[in-house]
């Protein structure tokens, strides 16, 4: 008699198994081997958005910008309206210095959210997943701003700067950019006041702009 076993080719591991693993490893900094977890999770689950942001997350970590492009591609197909993978493609973007591409996403990034104007900004819930996949607009505005500034769309970035600072996130880089923008429209004392601000805030780079532009003012 001839006994044939099943071999079942299916999922070995549940799909939240595969990211606690990725985390763990995440944590510490180990990201390839991170990603060869994420990317058994991928085979397996192929359209778990999870996996694939996390994937993306570890070769952006990596330096791999276009590969973590192609992930978040992944995810926008699976999901248009993915706030935070279209962010994170407008981030790797610019990284690749490609800022007008970046800017793009960054726009759509907003438009998921609702729009600039009336955006809406989701409290992250253990309950709901779709909550984590939100951007908080604030981080947007700042990485928006950063890419007008490599643009030379001085007004545009000035806006997007201080809407970052209105919330309080990352001041001391806003400041420390705006005062460049000022700069560039001679208006020297202004750039200098922002300098300060910055360098009080803490921002290093800050006290190297105060003695290159401003010793005068002192």
């Amino acid at each position: 008699m001839i006994v044939v076993t099943s071999v079942s080719c299916g999922p070995i591991k549940p799909k939240e198994e595969y990211l606690r693993e990725a985390y763990a490893l995440e944590d510490k900094q180990d990201y390839k081997n991170a990603i060869k977890i994420l990317n058994d999770a991928v085979d397996d689950y192929p359209d778990y958005k999870p996996s694939l942001l996390s994937r993306g997350a570890d070769k952006a970590a990596l330096g791999d910008y276009k590969g973590a492009i192609a992930d978040y591609s992944k995810v926008i197909k699976l999901d248009p309206k993915n706030t935070l993978a279209l962010y994170n493609t407008g981030n790797n973007y610019k990284r690749l210095n490609k800022y007008l591409i970046a800017i793009g996403f960054y726009n759509k990034a907003f438009k998921s959210k609702g729009g600039e104007s009336f955006y809406f900004d989701r409290t992250p819930n253990r309950f709901n997943l779709q909550d984590n996949f939100d951007v908080p607009a604030h981080e947007i505005f700042y990485e928006r701003g950063l890419a007008y500034y490599n643009v030379d769309s001085a007004k545009k970035a000035y806006n997007d700067l201080k809407q970052s600072i209105k919330n309080n996130y990352k001041a001391d880089e806003c400041y420390y950019y705006i005062g460049f923008l000022y700069l560039e429209i001679q208006k020297k004392e202004t750039a200098c006041k922002c300098f300060q601000q910055s360098a009080q805030l803490g921002y290093a780079d800050a006290e190297k702009a105060l003695k290159k532009y401003c010793d005068t003012l002192n």
